[in-house]
């Protein structure tokens, strides 16, 4: 194994389900599926993290099933760098809940240069 250095070294992941999206929604709430359109929670956050200036610190990825389902709503996981045990796991509606999420993402993965500032 080789050690690496991350970019979100400092501040953290944010990891929401692709299957939620892709197949859950589809399959069990065709409604809410059709409201969302083509609409994707993580390209949203990870433009919104590269207007802000914080993506690299902060990172949105699409994770596989976190086994913490919701009827019609995505799950995502806020994961600061400083470990498990301060990670937070939601479900969430993606489009009416965005902004909520994204405010409490700044608050909890805020980089140690903004922090010194």
């Amino acid at each position: 194994m080789q050690p690496v250095k991350t970019k979100w070294l400092g501040g953290g992941l944010v990891l929401v389900c692709r299957r939620c999206s892709e197949e859950r929604i589809p399959e069990e709430t065709p409604d809410v599926a059709e409201r969302l359109g083509n609409f994707s929670l993580r390209d949203w956050l990870k433009a919104k993290l590269k207007e802000d200036g914080r993506w690299g610190a902060i990172r949105a990825i699409s994770t596989s099933c976190m086994d913490v389902c919701g009827k019609g709503r995505v799950t995502v996981c806020i994961d600061p760098e400083t470990g498990p045990d301060h990670a937070e796991i939601f479900t969430l509606d993606p489009i009416a809940e965005r902004d909520e999420l994204y405010a409490r993402i700044v608050d909890k993965l805020h980089t140690r240069n903004e922090s010194a500032g």
